[in-house]
């Protein structure tokens, strides 16, 4: 096993300070009601952007989505 795959499998956690911090700069107060339901919800995405962040992706072309509008 590469050392990647051993980082990969490493459980990555959003500590809550930290997470408490982000929001205070996002305009979010510690004492909002959804506080601590957001940051659950952050917490279990988290480990998804640390291993979307490893990823080479310097020879992949971006998939662009078109929506044309109804008429």
């Amino acid at each position: 096993m590469g050392e990647e795959e051993d980082e990969m499998e490493k459980i990555i956690r959003l500590d809550k300070e930290a997470f408490l911090s982000m929001a205070k700069v996002l305009g979010l107060e510690e004492e909002d009601s959804h506080s601590e339901e957001l940051y659950t919800y952050v917490e279990k995405l988290f480990p998804n952007f640390k291993v979307a962040e490893g990823m080479d992706l310097a020879d992949i072309e971006p998939m662009l989505t078109l929506v044309l509008p109804k008429e």
